[in-house]
């Protein structure tokens, strides 16, 4: 949309779509694959979460690179992309600092939540709150579990 904080303002075509459709109108045109490991895209608060956390460290070169703890794989992130559309509202969940999930194989989140850097996920965890208020996550290791925060 053209205001990402309404739902309901105009509908707009990335331009970046746009001229991924249209490069095949040009003679002798290609694209090239750049793979992930040359570089870690954000498109989403899913991947800000990711990128910011300890599943990723930074190299000698400045290059953001997934941790060789997580083995070769990033965790998998799928938070409520209703509530955390923008990055202020992952600010305001993170504002106790990045949780660590270079041990988490997926995190689904559902629901406003608050996290601090004394919480570790490991395996597979689902955290819920379908409350209104936003709901803190316990601190320490939180491993493959489905928890539910909803008052």
């Amino acid at each position: 949309t053209v205001d990402p904080k309404d739902d309901a303002s105009q509908k707009v075509v990335q331009l970046e779509t746009a001229m991924g459709a249209a490069i095949e109108c040009f003679d002798g045109a290609s694209a090239i694959v750049v793979p992930r490991t040359r570089f870690a895209p954000v498109k989403k608060c899913n991947d800000l979460l990711l990128l910011r956390s300890d599943a990723y460290v930074i190299t000698p070169e400045y290059t953001a690179v997934l941790n060789p703890e997580c083995g070769g794989v990033a965790p998998v992130m799928a938070i409520d992309s209703k509530k955390y559309k923008l990055v202020g509202a992952l600010e305001a969940a993170t504002e106790g600092g990045i949780p660590s999930l270079v041990k988490c194989k997926k995190l689904t989140i559902k629901g406003l939540v608050r996290m601090s850097k004394k919480t570790s996920f490991v395996g597979e965890v689902a955290i819920s709150n379908m409350g209104d208020e936003a709901k803190f996550v316990p601190t320490g290791e939180i491993k493959d579990k489905e928890l539910d925060l909803t008052p």
